[in-house]
């Protein structure tokens, strides 16, 4: 006696789900290798653009199925410019004026190539991560750059998913 596997989210090779769930990487499945090159700066940030490509590969070794691979041997490129750092006051003190609370804002423009078709799979514009700190309590740029940094590399690796 065989038991239907509907509901479940099951499909078999080349049966096309009716609908529901499906057992699929969120990532594309013709793609294996990465390059990814250090990503460049137009910002006077300096060094924020190797603590993020840095952060990219660990994220993309660590999250995806994908391999960082030199251009010559990867099946695409991904390449990041960022175009702006900056800092914002959210709150101050009233008595004092200081900075209770800022935001630090990276902001960048991402384009994911295939180097075999030269197909563009991703291109993003004014890609921005903005990580809140805390400089009353301590917290400083430097911590907020690198918490910031990982954060948008972790959305970076998250935006390399494949389409639904």
């Amino acid at each position: 006696m065989t038991l239907p596997l509907s509901g479940c989210g099951y499909t078999r090779s080349g049966d096309e789900p009716s609908g529901g769930y499906q057992w699929r990487s969120l990532y594309r499945e013709d793609v294996k290798t990465v390059a990814v090159p250090i990503f460049t700066n137009k910002d006077f940030t300096r060094g924020i653009e190797f603590a993020l490509t840095q952060a990219v590969i660990r994220q993309l070794e660590a999250h995806s199925p994908y391999k960082v691979a030199p251009p010559q041997r990867a099946d695409t490129i991904l390449e990041g410019q960022i175009t702006s750092v900056r800092r914002d006051t959210i709150n101050r003190d009233r008595n004092t004026g200081l900075p209770e609370e800022q935001l630090y804002i990276v902001t960048l423009d991402l384009i994911w190539k295939d180097l075999r078709t030269g197909q563009i799979l991703l291109e993003r514009r004014n890609f921005e991560q903005t990580t809140p700190y805390y400089p009353t309590l301590g917290e400083g740029q430097f911590h907020a750059g690198q918490q910031s940094v990982e954060r948008l590399a972790l959305a970076i690796v998250q935006e390399l998913q494949a389409d639904w």
